[in-house]
This record gives structure tokens, sequence and C-alpha cells, in this order.
């Protein structure tokens, strides 16, 4: 890492970069994480963008309404991977209405299989003429059922091939989740890094 600046949510440099791959890091319990998605998510012009959202807590439905909640509008289009079944990741509920797509993947574990849905999605959509934008929530979740190196060769293949579309992207983690070794070891896969303290301090 380069550096840390502290950027004021009123000033000039944004909080939440909205061009290349950010790893944003904050509790996942209370309104941090949320809020530094939402701007995330604000940052890009919905009229002219398509957004992929990897959810594994929250269903489509639910995420549609947080959207239309707190967003002026919705993408032009929105494709979710709704991943993992039971337990904590729970029933999806019913698909949002409108330009949403929804594909639902069992298995939490299943990176083969997560990895080929994006990469349909992101080839459909790669036609450089709307902005292309991926939410992944949340790789702690996604590190419960996965081994870490497996992880980590996943998000590097990832990563380039945001890069060859086009597209930027924010992963959301928890640091309480993780020591400070496996956050290291994934911050260069990445090109910003927000940690989501009462400062809302940019790393890099």
């Amino acid at each position: 890492m380069s550096g840390t600046s502290k950027p004021t949510r009123d000033g000039d440099a944004p909080t939440v970069p909205a061009e290349g791959t950010v790893l944003i890091l904050a509790p996942s319990i209370g309104g941090t994480e949320r809020e530094a998605c939402l701007e995330a998510l604000s940052r890009h012009r919905f009229g002219a963008t398509r957004v992929v959202h990897v959810l594994y807590m929250e269903s489509a439905v639910e995420r549609y309404r947080r959207i239309e909640r707190h967003c002026h509008e919705h993408p032009v289009e929105s494709a979710v991977i709704a991943v993992g079944s039971g337990g904590v990741v729970g029933q999806r509920g019913p698909e949002p209405d409108g330009d949403y797509f929804v594909e639902a993947l069992t298995d939490a574990a299943d990176l083969t299989g997560l990895g080929m849905a994006l990469n349909q999605v992101l080839s459909e959509w790669d036609d450089r003429e709307t902005g292309l934008a991926l939410c992944f929530d949340s790789l702690s979740i996604l590190l419960q059922y996965a081994e870490f190196e497996r992880v980590f060769r996943f998000l590097h293949t990832l990563t380039g091939t945001l890069a060859d579309v086009g597209a930027s992207a924010h992963f959301h983690l928890d640091p309480a989740a993780h020591d400070e070794t496996e956050i290291a070891q994934l911050a260069p896969i990445f090109d910003s890094i927000v940690d989501v303290d009462e400062d809302w301090t940019r790393t890099r």
C-alpha cells in the first residue's frame, strides 16, 4: 500500500472510487457497510450502467428495494447471482420486478460455477456502450465456505476479467472476521482499499 488518505464525505476526493476494483473493509454488523455499498453503487450513472450483484445474505428483491429507496433510479439492467441455500445464507425470496435477471447457485463453495455465471453475464454485457459494475457481497462469507488459496486464485482471475471488459467493482470484507495476514495477502489484488471506520479512511 502506498499510503493513507482520509477524504471527508463532503470533500473533493471520493470516498469510494467509481473506477477499478475496490476492497471495502467494513463491519458486517451495523449500517456502515450498507452505506458504503450504496455510495459505491450511486457513483455510477444508472441510466447508462448495467450492474451485477453477487449476494450471499441479501435476496434479489431486498437488493432491488434498497436501491429503489436510496438511489434516484435503477440500472439499465441488473443481474443477481444469489449464492448458497439454507443456514446463514437462507432462502432467497421472490424475484424482483423490472429488468433484473436472477440466477441461484446452491453451493456456496462452488467457485467454478460462480466463475462461469459471472463470465457469462460479463461477456454478454461487454458491448462498451454502457457502463458495467459489480458488487460482491461478501468475501467474508465466501471464505467461510472455500479455502483461502482457492478464493485468492478466483479473485485474481475475476479482477483480470473485470479489467478486460472495462468493469468497475467493489468487494465487501469484514476485517473483524479475518487476521491481518489474510487481508494483507488479498490487498494487492485490488486497485483501491476503503476502510470504513468512523473516518472513512481510503488506503491506496
